[in-house]
């Protein structure tokens, strides 16, 4: 009793500190958590990220004064900040985010005390010979068993005297029970003779008339339900397939997208379809132009893969090209921490989630019923894709299916909730609205800067290559001019067998990122001299974009095991040798183009 009054003693102390701080200094920092707050109850979990970085410490300093047990504290600060995650939407005054942070691990902390360690105040089995209760239960039934030690734990609490356990053990045999009622009968049928009853596999294919694999499928669809319930329990989520609301559905008529704008790259056609939705039709070479996937070429310093095409900053590239066309957009990202990556070194900065739908669903219904269009990316994307850029255009929350739209099919497709949650690279982006109105005068000045913008990036990119550098050490990149050398010498070496998929898709993206900048460039506006370089650089981009058809001709982007004969190799070889002399001519045009702008303005 004295241990506990000491604690409670401590844990009041904590408050009193966090209060007199609050007061006297928080305000400043107040101002800055607001903003925060409000950024990331609108979808941005970099917000949030940098919340949690400035107030994470002070959460610590919190539970381990509360708790007394530094492990402890860690383990009430993870909890605290998965439902602060969860429930920051319910954060009605915004300025207010450290006294609702402090609740919230003050709360963890108290769950935790009165939990106490794994055998606190629990009985074994042999403590109940004697009751006269036992003769009542059915030790084949779970819900029996369950009831009897409901009713035991009650009568133990009321023995010590203390509500507070018997409402925490009443709360943890009715979770048990509400866990297992989210299997439909035979799968819990299934479940408790396993567990429960300890049958094997064969015996309870016996007992169901089924074979023994259909067991072993129930156990493992069994266990994922209740994994998935049992989070939705500690998180102090329900569920429901409306997300606590009346189920509906609402699907966006996306506007046609006409081949000629389209873009091998499928990050910018898909941008460029979301913004025709919103009424913003754009030529696709101007936003591969702006964005600088135009110019952009990058290869595994591996193999021949074409993992190369994926890895750049996905929030900042995003942001930016929202940025320069004058909207403000969210990202929600992330990866699971038990699920295989793709691209990991575009993953690496994401934070880990979890698989859950709540994580995303509110994200995909709020832009979905505003009439918006959402960037994917699919992990499930038809063959001959591994995974690529997609639109979310529509719900259905009785179906529990999301409408995406999928490269090889015309008529898009339907996706689970279950697998957009359970996507092991979560990447949903949307756009909110336009930053403010420019006046046409503002506008034209502004398209100049951004074509200026545009060809000095080009040049520096071909140079110097791509500033993105993973951290993961085993996976680096050649990007810049230098990406044809590095392409040239795996088509050299006798001994390393170049992935023939990789370099149909390298070939088939680079070589319409190219007929893409011939076309940009020939749309942008200068004078005099400037202009005419430009054009010369533009004819040199398409004449290597020719060059890498031709290879697209010889190693087409399709599913084959077929290895690469030599002639075939030697063709390609010579086609990237092509290439690499007229795009480096093009930039040394455009290089001449920029020192000529300062003269001719």
């Amino acid at each position: 009793m004295k241990a506990k009054k000491t604690q409670e003693d401590g844990m009041g102390l904590v408050a009193n500190k966090a209060a007199v701080w609050m007061e006297q200094g928080g305000s400043a920092q107040a101002e800055s958590d607001q903003a925060l707050v409000e950024r990331a109850q609108q979808g941005d979990i970099e917000a949030f990220g940098e919340l949690i970085g400035q107030h994470r410490n002070k959460a610590r300093n919190w539970a381990e004064r509360m708790t007394g047990d530094p492990y402890l504290a860690d383990d009430v600060v993870q909890d605290a900040l998965i439902r602060a995650f969860l429930h920051l939407g319910s954060l009605a005054d915004t300025s207010r985010f450290l006294p609702w942070l402090h609740r919230i691990v003050q709360n963890q902390a108290n769950m935790r005390l009165r939990r106490g360690g794994p055998f606190k105040r629990e009985q074994p089995f042999t403590s109940w010979q004697g009751d006269a209760s036992l003769n009542r239960v059915e030790w084949d039934n779970l819900d029996s068993i369950l009831d009897h030690l409901t009713c035991m734990a009650s009568k133990e609490a009321v023995k010590q005297n203390d509500p507070a356990e018997r409402l925490l053990r009443k709360e943890l045999y009715e979770t048990i029970r509400a866990l297992l009622h989210c299997l439909n009968r035979k799968e819990r049928g299934i479940f408790e003779a396993y567990f429960f009853q300890q049958l094997s596999p064969d015996e309870i294919a016996t007992m169901y008339h089924t074979t023994t694999g259909t067991v072993y499928t129930y156990l493992h669809r069994s266990r994922q339900k209740l994994r998935q319930t049992h989070l939705r329990a500690t998180l102090g989520l329900h569920e429901s397939k409306g997300g606590g609301c009346m189920s509906k559905q609402k699907v966006i008529q996306l506007p046609e997208w006409q081949r000629h704008y389209s873009a091998k790259m499928s990050f910018v056609d898909r941008i460029g379809h979301m913004l025709a939705t919103l009424g913003d039709i754009r030529p696709t070479s101007e936003l591969m132009g702006i964005s600088g996937f135009a110019f952009r070429m990058k290869i595994s310093n591996r193999t021949t893969f074409s993992d190369g095409i994926y890895v750049f900053d996905w929030r900042k590239v995003f942001r930016g090209l929202m940025d320069k066309l004058g909207y403000d957009a969210s990202v929600v990202c992330g990866q699971l921490s038990n699920g295989p990556v793709p691209l990991l070194s575009a993953a690496e900065r994401f934070p880990v989630v979890l698989p859950i739908e709540e994580a995303v669903l509110p994200f995909i219904r709020k832009y979905i019923d505003m009439g918006k269009p959402l960037l994917y990316f699919d992990t499930l994307a038809d063959r001959p894709y591994v995974h690529e850029w997609a639109l979310i255009y529509g719900y259905d929350d009785e179906r529990r299916i999301a409408y995406v739209t999928d490269a090889m099919r015309e008529n898009g497709k339907t996706v689970s909730y279950k697998e957009i949650a359970e996507n092991p690279l979560r990447f949903l982006a949307g756009i909110n609205g336009r930053k403010e109105d420019l006046s046409d005068q503002s506008d034209k000045l502004t398209v100049m800067e951004r074509n200026k913008q545009a060809i000095k990036f080009a040049v520096n990119y071909a140079r110097n290559g791509c500033d993105y550098v993973p951290m993961t050490t085993y996976l680096n990149y050649t990007s810049g001019l230098a990406t044809y050398d590095r392409w040239i010498l795996y088509l050299h070496n006798p001994e390393v067998a170049p992935n023939r998929y990789g370099i149909g898709q390298l070939a088939a993206v680079y070589a319409d990122a190219k007929h893409q900048a011939a076309r940009y460039l020939r749309g942008v506006q200068l004078q005099g001299e400037s202009m005419r370089l430009t054009l010369l650089a533009a004819e040199a981009y398409e004449q290597a974009a020719e060059a890498l058809d031709n290879i697209s001709g010889e190693v087409p982007f399709v599913r084959s095991s077929e290895p690469l004969v030599s002639e075939t190799l030697h063709k390609c070889r010579e086609q990237l040798e092509k290439a690499k002399e007229f795009e480096t001519a093009a930039i040394g045009y455009l290089e001449n183009a920029i020192k000529r702008w300062g003269g001719e303005e």
